[in-house]
């Protein structure tokens, strides 16, 4: 779909992650690297099926910001919703729309925490459970409280697509806006997995970097790369404020970026946790034909790229099929090298790491990719932040499940 009813102003940004608060926060991450992990704590090791794992928690102002907000009817992960929610409204200087605006909302694991800490003080502590237990698990809570604070009575939607959840989420915002339901959105993602019974269960599928595999930070995730030993769960929040441009323009507002272009699609093949990388290239083909914008247009693909054998490989054959593998194919980054994987939330935090790459004309670090896996080869991977022109950034969120969401995200107009 092209013209200019068929994109969306990104007028707000909020963020809670590894790399800190706020906007600010994700530039420095993305011109100063790093790898943003830390072990699991010793006490959770004791814990049955609990690894000696690489996280990526939140930095100490993330964690500071959402304080605030845990309340005794938000869950750690509704909280950081409400604290990223709020970043992005002050950022947009959005008024409450009553009827006009609306929340579409992602998460994969809901109030995980809420959830393990009701386990706990029912089957072990024998204790009652406390009297907001049900709000605090709940996974549309993030979505409702957000509406709440911010006056949203047009449709509030949460979606769990694991780790295409808030991919999801923000693409059918634009969908919404497009055809005229609504004239503001907060769209995004929330995730607080970091617990222990999480983690085991992660542990189970095999697919979690420890510190027996990679003894440093710097060794932990490293998609593409070769001998790479895993993913890094993380935590976080990031929202957007999505705009109709004639709204936007009416009350004076300036886009950081535009949304232009949308895909999704389901594998249905008969694994639910193994990647097809015609699925994935079909979402990225989609996405680009909603925006009306050829391959050759996109400088940049922010991949899925979480650092497991089978999920990198997909993704590199995926991107091979749909823009070559000569010079003339865009630069690829993968931040989960930076700060984790935040499942549900993934889609919200890259979504925001595409934008800052656009406005910054930056190809983020992909670090530790090097020496690379030779089936990976192709890829243009940048060891260092590296300048270079952009005019359109494409972002992959591929979920277990089969769900596959591509995002196609442009440089605001002059």
């Amino acid at each position: 779909m092209t013209g200019a009813d068929a994109e969306a102003w990104i007028t707000g940004i909020g963020i809670l992650g590894p790399q800190g608060c706020g906007w600010d926060a994700v530039v420095r991450g993305l011109q100063q690297p790093t790898p943003l992990f830390q072990p699991v704590p010793p006490a959770w090791q004791a814990e049955p099926g609990v690894p000696a794992a690489w996280t990526a928690p939140l930095a100490a102002d993330a964690e500071a910001a959402l304080q605030p907000f845990d309340t005794a009817s938000a869950d750690r992960a509704c909280a950081m919703a409400l604290a990223a929610a709020d970043q992005a409204w002050r950022q947009a200087g959005a008024e409450p729309q009553p009827r006009r605006g609306g929340v579409w909302w992602g998460t994969g694991m809901g109030g995980a925490q809420s959830t393990e800490q009701s386990y706990r003080r029912f089957l072990l502590e024998r204790a009652a459970l406390r009297p907001m237990t049900v709000p605090r698990i709940m996974a549309s809570s993030p979505a409702a409280q957000i509406a709440t604070r911010h006056g949203l009575r047009g449709p509030n939607l949460t979606y769990a697509i694991a780790c295409a959840s808030a991919a999801t989420a923000i693409g059918e915002a634009l969908l919404a806006l497009r055809v005229g339901r609504v004239d503001l959105a907060i769209a995004g993602g929330s995730e607080s997995m970091l617990q222990a019974g999480v983690l085991a269960g992660w542990q189970g599928l095999r697919v979690l970097s420890t510190l027996r595999q990679a003894e440093t930070a710097a060794q932990a995730c490293r998609p593409f790369g070769a001998g790479r030993s895993g993913l890094v769960l993380g935590e976080g929040a990031a929202a957007l404020v999505l705009e109709r441009p004639a709204s936007a323009r009416a009350r004076g507002a300036r886009p950081l970026a535009i949304l232009a272009g949308y895909g999704s699609n389901c594998d249905a093949a008969p694994s639910l946790v193994h990647p097809q990388a015609d699925g994935e290239a079909d979402a990225m083909r989609q996405a680009l034909a909603d925006a009306g914008a050829p391959a050759d247009a996109v400088g940049l693909v922010n991949a899925h790229g979480t650092g497991t054998d089978a999920g990198d490989v997909a993704e590199a054959e995926a991107l091979a099929a749909v823009f070559g593998t000569g010079r003339a194919a865009p630069a690829v980054c993968a931040t989960k090298s930076h700060h984790g994987h935040l499942l549900g939330a993934a889609g919200a935090m890259e979504a925001v790491v595409s934008i800052a790459s656009l406005v910054h004309q930056l190809v983020p670090a992909t670090l530790g990719a090097e020496p690379r896996d030779p089936r990976c080869a192709h890829l243009q991977l940048a060891a260092q932040p590296t300048g270079r022109p952009l005019d359109w950034v494409l972002s992959n969120s591929f979920a277990f499940g089969g769900a596959n969401v591509s995002l196609l995200f442009g440089r605001a107009p002059a």
